[in-house]
């Protein structure tokens, strides 16, 4: 009998896609998440499953496990894209403190409970140590889905990761030490060891710097997108396998690669380009994670599995709580970091079956570990869940401060978001003398608030209490300067109802956005490109030689027909002043009506161009028909 592999590989992939296709979704429906629904398709496509049918690699899942972790390749190359060197320094302590205080303390709680359930000294000691390793790839996902990452919760869950991958390498040694049968490490001295990773490192750092960045600005002069997207995979790659050469983590070494070029103009460009890797890779990984558990062990064992599951869980939270908690973040963070740090990691499954290969553990016990893993993994969304609402109620009763509405004349100032457009318009309030508050839930923003003088108060701004504690019942006026929209909106709803003798300032992201905030009651909105523009306009117009007085009559001029269009559109609609043809977004509509016809300088111009008046015409002459048998209203 033909199995369905030997058909054709792409069969394979097809299959893949097709039981994540089926199964994911419905994950998600039930709100267990995606996470668990690639846990689920892995078990139904594992050697347990229908895999029993289908042959190798399905019947094999250590075979396909590489493939998938080049999705957390991706997923730490891409964080990486996200922390410059100078933030990464900033870190400095909560990776070596916080992170070595993690582990230290985690895998002294773990070893000391498998050593008095009767294992030897030296099978606790490196159990105990994988086993307070986390999940890079789950907690990171997690992360970026909640959108956590820059918070100081998510900084220093990420910190601690960082700090364990660095910690593979030395287990591995460790284990070659404790094992009965001896491991070929190669024969090379420390010191010489020692010497070629800090080699490597520093080669990635001259490569990032000295040769990528010119590369990428070379294909982008030559309008070749692909070669971009090439080099990109080539870096992450590259990195990953010359770190893995020189005994490091190939995860470590893509994040290395992605620090190098935080800085790079073409960062953004970067991430569009391997974000649809990432996701597809990460899934394939969590895939082969639910492959790899042996369900006959687990129906035969299942009370010591969810046991042993549970009690990891419990300890890896308490210990980080501990950690965390002495390190000077708040019960609720610690507890939250607890929760979501506290599964077994992937690599766990490598340090195992190495493990049984030098006769340190056998079979039974690698299965039992490896099968805790998995469960802890698939019981993490429920425990970043429970963590979040027990923060909730760990959470101390708001104290009321005592901010003056008036210092010396002066207003105060509620300024919520502290970026770059809160920190420009805070300038105004400083020349003024104005009593600022500034709040805000990004570590950064808060460092920088510091050096203007203002109160300061770290916190969520869409959270009621919270803006009770920053004074909001004091305040003349609350300035929403967030960056996201929804963000946005949601706190002026929530400030117009509970303080309404504020007046409710905001910042829009667009025309669409602008609407929504007056129907939801601010004071006054602005359109964070909208002045910005108008004066580079203006600025052009001066230097074509236009008078000076006159280039601020039409900057008037055009600022009341942007006013008069956003007054029509607040009580007509969106397409308010408009034709009324059917676009996907809002269409661009000239508030002075042009002195000349528009020109096409090359053909796809043209025709796109003629597409436009032909619609236009289109809609004209149904808009006339439509009047003519229209019914008389006397």
């Amino acid at each position: 009998m033909i199995s369905l592999h030997q058909l054709d590989f792409v069969a394979d992939i097809m299959l893949f896609l097709s039981m994540a296709i089926l199964v994911v979704p419905f994950a998600k429906l039930i709100r267990v998440g995606t996470i668990v629904g690639y846990l689920i398709a892995g078990v139904i496509l594992g050697p347990w499953g229908i895999g029993q049918y289908l042959g190798s690699p399905f019947s094999t899942p250590d075979e396909l496990r590489p493939i998938g972790e080049l999705g957390v390749v991706m997923l730490l190359f891409l964080i990486g894209l996200e922390l410059n060197p100078g933030r990464l320094w900033s870190l400095r302590r909560e990776i070596f403190g916080s992170g070595s205080a993690q582990v230290g303390f985690s895998a002294l709680l773990i070893g000391l409970a498998i050593y008095f359930a009767g294992l030897t000294w030296q099978k606790s000691l490196i159990i105990g140590l994988s086993l307070a390793l986390s999940s890079t790839a789950l907690s990171l996902r997690i992360l970026q889905g909640s959108g956590d990452r820059t918070t100081p919760m998510g900084q220093t869950s990420i910190a601690i990761l960082l700090f364990q991958d660095m910690m593979i390498v030395p287990i591995l040694a460790l284990m070659a030490i404790v094992a009965p049968v001896p491991i070929d490490t190669g024969q090379r001295p420390g010191w010489e060891t020692a010497l070629i990773m800090a080699s490597t490192v520093l080669l990635l750092v001259a490569v990032g710097r000295y040769l990528l960045t010119p590369l990428f600005r070379l294909f982008a002069r030559i309008g070749a997108r692909e070669m971009m997207t090439a080099s990109a995979l080539l870096t992450v790659l590259g990195a990953a396998a010359l770190m893995k050469a020189v005994g490091l983590s190939s995860a470590l070494g893509a994040f290395i690669a992605g620090v190098m070029l935080a800085e790079s103009s073409f960062r953004h460009e970067l991430e569009a380009d391997l974000e649809p890797f990432r996701g597809l890779l990460l899934g394939f990984f969590f895939i082969t994670v639910g492959m790899s558990i042996d369900m006959n062990f687990v129906f035969q064992n299942w009370v010591m599995v969810l046991a042993c599951s549970f009690g990891l869980m419990v300890l890896k939270c308490l210990s980080i709580f501990t950690v965390t908690r002495i390190s000077g973040h708040t019960s609720e963070n610690s507890l939250q970091i607890g929760g979501l740090l506290a599964q077994a990691g992937e690599f766990g499954f490598v340090i195992f079956s190495a493990s049984v290969a030098v006769d340190l553990l056998n079979p039974h016990q690698s299965s039992l570990l490896s099968a805790i893993i998995s469960f802890t993994m698939a019981f993490t969304l429920l425990s970043v869940k429970l963590t979040q609402w027990f923060g909730v109620k760990l959470r101390p009763e708001p104290v009321k401060p005592d901010i003056p509405n008036t210092e010396g004349g002066r207003t105060n100032v509620l300024v919520i978001g502290f970026g770059r457009f809160g920190q420009l318009a805070s300038q105004m309030l400083i020349a003024q003398g104005s009593t600022v508050t500034v709040l805000d839930m990004d570590a950064q923003h808060i460092r920088e608030a510091s050096r203007f003088g203002y109160r300061i108060y770290y916190g969520d701004g869409r959270r009621l209490n919270v803006l009770r504690a920053a004074g909001a019942e004091n305040a003349s006026v609350i300035a929403v300067c967030t960056e996201r929209a929804e963000t946005t909106s949601q706190i002026v709803r929530m400030t117009k109802t509970q303080f309404p003798l504020a007046k409710i300032f905001a910042r829009a992201h667009d025309r669409r956005h602008a609407i929504q905030l007056v129907t939801a009651g601010a004071d006054y909105q602005l359109r964070e490109t909208l002045e910005s523009a108008l004066e580079f306009g203006r600025e052009i117009l001066e230097e074509l030689g236009e008078d000076e007085d006159h280039t601020h009559e039409i900057l008037a001029d055009v600022r009341r027909r942007d006013a008069e269009l956003l007054a029509l559109q607040q009580v007509g609609g969106l397409y308010s002043g408009y034709k009324q043809f059917k676009l996907p977004e809002v269409p661009v509509k000239p508030l002075i009506k042009p002195k000349s016809e528009s020109t096409a300088l090359n053909e796809p111009a043209r025709r796109l161009a003629e597409a436009e008046k032909q619609a236009e015409k289109e809609q004209a002459d149904n808009s006339e028909k439509t009047s003519t048998h229209k019914p008389s209203s006397d």
